[in-house]
């Protein structure tokens, strides 16, 4: 058997020549020659989209913080004022040392008796007075108790209930000239300009029933304000207790200063 030539023809014939393949357009990436398998896809662009709203976020991130950091820097300036609230919170209180009955106040408190006058409308001298100054160099708060003695005769709750009914409707009916001269004797006292800032209510809470109010007036020392109330207890004892501050001293503690006069407590 004769060897068959590797290429169909004659024998000797050369192998056919294959022209050499021209390069032509081709996709962006493909190279010249071919791949096992087939051409393979164009690479895929990746999205822009995760990188914008990744900027987004950083930018977003970046004017939170600037915003923060000025803000604490305005708060940190010297000279800031603390919010009253916070101070307030700080104060220690301590109980009244009275017989007839206690009140809670400021520690740093001391007894006085500056700026004083009679407790009692027709000058008498209560049976037990106490009087507290805010400890300041010119004294810019002063808080006033008087009790009296025990009445004569029984005492029942009818009885107690009238006398507050009608002092209370006297302080109703009472002319603005009045409301002046029925605190003009307690305190640092009112000498014009009388308004209410609570108008007065009745008290009635276990061992005392009486009634309050709060107020503002003119005084030798300026604006003051102020909380009043009288009651009371299940003896017949009558218990007065006035707190005024100078206007100023006041809005900054009125927190400490309004939680006084409920703190009052007969004994017993």
């Amino acid at each position: 058997m004769s060897m068959q030539p590797p290429w169909p023809g004659q024998s000797g014939e050369n192998p056919p020549q294959l022209a050499p393949q021209q390069p032509g357009p081709r996709p962006y990436g493909q190279p010249y020659f071919a791949v096992p398998g087939g051409t393979p896809p164009a690479p895929k662009k990746s999205s822009a989209l995760p990188w914008i709203l990744g900027g987004v976020a950083v930018v977003v991130f970046v004017v939170i913080a600037v915003v923060l950091v000025l803000f604490l820097a305005q708060w940190a300036k010297p000279g800031t004022p603390v919010p009253e609230a916070q101070e307030e919170r700080t104060q220690e209180t301590t109980l009244s040392a009275t017989t007839a009955a206690t009140f809670s106040y400021p520690a740093s408190w001391v007894e006085t008796g500056k700026n004083v006058t009679s407790i009692e409308s027709d000058g008498s001298s209560p049976a037990e007075r106490l009087v507290l100054a805010d400890g300041s160099k010119d004294t810019a708060v002063l808080a006033v108790y008087a009790a009296s003695g025990k009445p004569q005769g029984d005492v029942t709750t009818e009885k107690i209930h009238d006398a507050i009914d009608m002092g209370l409707q006297g302080q109703l009916d009472a002319s603005p000239q009045k409301l002046v001269d029925m605190r003009s004797t307690s305190g640092f006292g009112c000498t014009d300009t009388f308004n209410y800032t609570e108008e007065p209510a009745i008290v009635d809470r276990v061992g005392l029933y009486g009634y309050s109010y709060g107020y503002t007036c003119n005084s030798y020392r300026g604006p003051i304000q102020g909380e009043y109330v009288v009651a009371y207890d299940t003896t017949g004892v009558v218990h007065r207790l006035t707190v005024e501050a100078l206007a100023a001293q006041w809005a900054a503690n009125a927190p400490t200063l309004q939680a006084i006069i409920p703190s009052l407590t007969p004994a017993g």
